[in-house]
């Protein structure tokens, strides 16, 4: 019987017409809606600051992607992020082959015992009295 290779990490989104998926059109939808109560809540001059805002962060959303992730998931990822608690644990990394533990042998305390004085010869008092200048 014959295999055939089978298609992986496959992440296309259905298309409705030729390049708009189903969430770029009901991001657009979504934009139109909210211009169209705009334009009969706000005064004409609001809605002319306020709808080609909404409509270019509407195509922002829609269009834009970062690394091949969408924008509003890369700023969902962002909030949460920063208004989530930050656990930093340090986990050991296993090595990628097993070490043999050295044996190393223990050093001994040499035990104190009686301290013997050095004698002091003639010669160094002498060197000692003519760098000092002293008699």
């Amino acid at each position: 019987m014959e295999q055939y290779p089978i298609p992986q990490f496959i992440e296309q989104e259905g298309k409705i017409a030729f390049f708009i998926s189903f969430r770029q059109f009901f991001y657009l939808v979504g934009a139109g809606a909210v211009c169209f109560v705009l334009y009969f809540i706000l005064p004409r001059f609001l809605f002319f600051l306020a709808a080609p805002i909404i409509f270019v962060a509407t195509l922002i959303l829609a269009f834009a992607t970062m690394n091949g992730v969408p924008i509003l998931n890369m700023i969902l990822g962002a909030i949460g992020f920063s208004m989530g608690g930050k656990d930093y644990t340090w986990k050991k990394k296993e090595s990628p082959y097993p070490f043999k533990p050295i044996k190393r042998t223990q050093i001994k305390k040499i035990e104190q015992g009686p301290v013997l004085q050095a004698q002091t010869s003639q010669l160094k008092k002498t060197k000692t009295q003519i760098d000092l200048h002293t008699k």
